[in-house]
């Protein structure tokens, strides 16, 4: 019999979010194997879901925008919309994680992440040039 790889701060992180997306009740799962092995508390394993949103809303992005289309506002928007119905638990979690923040810390990711977020999405869609709060502002209306 083959032996099991060991886990990894990735895998489970995936293991994480694959029970988010399951459960989808805007709760963090902290009952999940190896959790406590690699995350040092609800706080880092709140980073690292932020860090994921991020990353996962970028390329959803990046690969819209990768086709060229006419209208990049909507295109952004569509990528938006599209990254939030598919990890429509992670969104939970982390309008969760804004709304009733655990720890100050958590509340000042989860902001920092949102305004990332904006940020870039004004960029992607042309409607501004800097990741500045014009663009924040603008990029906020798009999500």
């Amino acid at each position: 019999m083959k032996d099991q790889p060991k886990p990894t701060r990735a895998t489970v992180l995936h293991t994480v979010t694959q029970e988010i997306l399951t459960r989808q009740d805007g709760r963090i799962p902290t009952d999940v194997d190896h959790v406590d092995t690699f995350f040092a508390d609800e706080e880092d394993l709140a980073d690292a879901l932020l860090l994921r949103w991020h990353t996962l809303l970028t390329a959803r992005i990046e690969r819209a925008l990768a086709e060229e289309p006419d209208d990049r506002e909507a295109s952004v928007i569509e990528a938006w919309c599209h990254a939030a119905k598919d990890y429509r638990g992670v969104r939970l979690v982390i309008d969760e994680l804004a709304t009733n923040p655990p720890t100050e810390a958590v509340a000042r990711a989860a902001r920092t992440t949102a305004r990332h977020d904006w940020a870039a999405m004004a960029v992607a869609a042309g409607l501004a040039s800097d990741f500045d709060e014009p663009a924040i502002r603008i990029g906020h209306r798009l999500g």
